[in-house]
């Protein structure tokens, strides 16, 4: 018996460790923590190569040693969504994974006025050029082979999560996927529970039997009987379905009840929210959320964009690039907008774009410092035109932005964020791993309600309030910012 803190009563528990595994693009990190939401181990490992084995060895290299802990383990895994593997009747994968950020334009226009297609997309999940199901119909025509040994495609969380599950050697029988990780494969969320649009499938000419069946986020997926379990001290463990990179970030950022809102900074920027009910648009899609209700949200490349360009362009490392953003002055910067390939114009012709340079007698650090400037600056923008979108959609106010990932960390940036947004911004713990355990301790009985679950796991670590100045300078510049894209989309709709 010992008490709870947060109940302020005393009830019986098993001593546990929550084990959660975010397999990224660039990396594995693994984060464990007891019932009460505080850490007790952390790993983490680069993945070099976008392939199984890699990711299984930096998997074994992030991996804390927890093997000789008496408490329970239970287990959660998420990862990127849209990604999938192609396995055969083993869990054995029959060619590299095809990553969420690759596109198959030919397929997409061959798919794209497809009845099915178009009534996916009005049931709140478009398809489009990076989707799955455009890819898989490239990879069907490439390598014809391997559909004749196929049995399962399955998102990276799936994956792992049976790779955990199953002993190596036996066959991958009756596996399951939670929604999140379903939607961009072409599920209905309109319906309760979810389930694949099956006239999608027929259609475009891709076998349904070989998409597992959709459960929950956080439902109890099967117990750890595997050899890779056992080389991690995981064996015995519970395993729990996942959940989507994305939608872990959101909740943990605390997009939890109606009218939350809140952004992802990284690779991808993610904005997200909380709405009762979908109301489509064709910058949005959505999920239904691992709680209740739905998310509302997008993820259009930014940071990855950004990062390529300080590094390989710019020849920076992140740190000194800030520096000489913060040494720019307000107002001065240029035109930058991102690529609108994915998000919001889904036209996989539309790249990211700097405009209104001129030679000029200044510094390199100088012109270096406004270009970074510009970005960071396009990205707010960006972020304000969904967070001004939603509140227009569902007729609501958002009075605060909470922030999580990479691009976060920047304080400077953060500042800029809420002087654009003109609302506090306030940043929370980069805890994606928190934010894939949120719907399992619901569903365990760990937390007895989404409340409860945030004081234990969620974290503030920073509150931005607007600069009025700032404000002043940018406000007309963000009001124009999304008209001047949609023109600039049209001169690439001529090219």
């Amino acid at each position: 018996m010992l008490k709870d803190k947060y109940m302020n009563s005393y009830i019986d528990f098993y001593a546990m460790l929550l084990t959660s595994i975010d397999l990224g693009t660039t990396g594995v990190r693994i984060e464990v923590f007891d019932e009460y939401g505080f850490l007790k181990a952390y790993g983490s490992a680069k993945i070099d190569k976008q392939d199984t084995v890699d990711w299984v060895n930096a998997l074994k290299e992030a991996m804390p040693d927890i093997r000789e802990s008496d408490e329970e383990k239970i287990v959660v895994v998420d990862s990127t969504s849209g990604s999938f593997v192609v396995v055969d009747r083993y869990g054995t994968p029959l060619f590299p994974p095809s990553m969420y950020y690759e596109k198959a334009v030919e397929e997409y226009e061959e798919i794209k006025s497809m009845p099915s297609v178009l009534e996916i997309g009005r049931k709140g999940s478009a398809i489009s050029a990076t989707s799955p199901l455009p890819r898989i119909l490239k990879l069907m025509k490439m390598k014809p082979d391997i559909f004749r040994k196929a049995r399962w495609i399955l998102p990276p969380t799936t994956w792992l999560t049976y790779r955990l599950i199953i002993p190596e050697g036996s066959l991958w029988e009756d596996l399951e996927v939670d929604h999140t990780n379903a939607l961009k494969f072409g599920e209905d969320i309109t319906v309760d529970p979810p389930c694949w649009f099956k006239p999608l499938f027929d259609e475009v000419g891709v076998d349904l039997t070989l998409m597992p069946r959709i459960v929950g986020c956080g439902d109890y997926a099967g117990i750890a009987r595997s050899r890779l379990a056992d080389e991690l001290g995981l064996y015995g463990a519970k395993i729990f379905h996942g959940i989507t990179d994305g939608n872990a970030s959101a909740l943990a950022s605390g997009c939890i009840s109606p009218g939350d809102f809140s952004i992802g900074c990284g690779s991808t920027t993610v904005p997200k929210y909380v709405a009762r009910e979908i109301k489509l648009h064709p910058a949005l899609y959505y999920h239904k959320h691992p709680i209740a209700g739905y998310l509302a949200g997008a993820a259009p490349v930014t940071g990855g964009f950004i990062d390529w360009f300080i590094s390989r362009v710019l020849g920076l490392d992140i740190g000194e690039a800030y520096r000489l953003a913060e040494l720019s002055d307000a107002g001065s910067e240029y035109l930058f907008f991102p690529q609108g390939d994915r998000s919001p114009f889904d036209d996989p012709r539309l790249a990211a774009s700097i405009l209104g340079l001129w030679p000029t007698s200044e510094a390199r650090e100088t012109v270096v410092g406004r270009i970074v400037r510009s970005m960071l600056v396009s990205v707010a923008f960006l972020e304000y035109f969904y967070m001004h979108l939603i509140e227009k959609l569902f007729e609501s106010r958002i009075d605060e932005v909470r922030i999580t990932g990479g691009g976060s960390r920047s304080r400077f940036w953060n500042i800029i964020r809420a002087s654009i947004y003109e609302r506090r911004v306030k940043v929370m713990e980069e805890r994606v791993c928190v934010g894939a355990l949120i719907p399992v301790v619901l569903k365990a009985g760990v937390c007895k309600g989404p409340e409860e679950a945030i004081q234990r796991f969620l974290k503030i670590v920073d509150v931005v309030d607007p600069d009025s100045k700032l404000t002043s300078i940018y406000r007309a510049r963000r009001d124009r910012f999304y008209e001047l894209w949609v023109k600039l989309k049209d001169v690439y709709d001529h090219i």
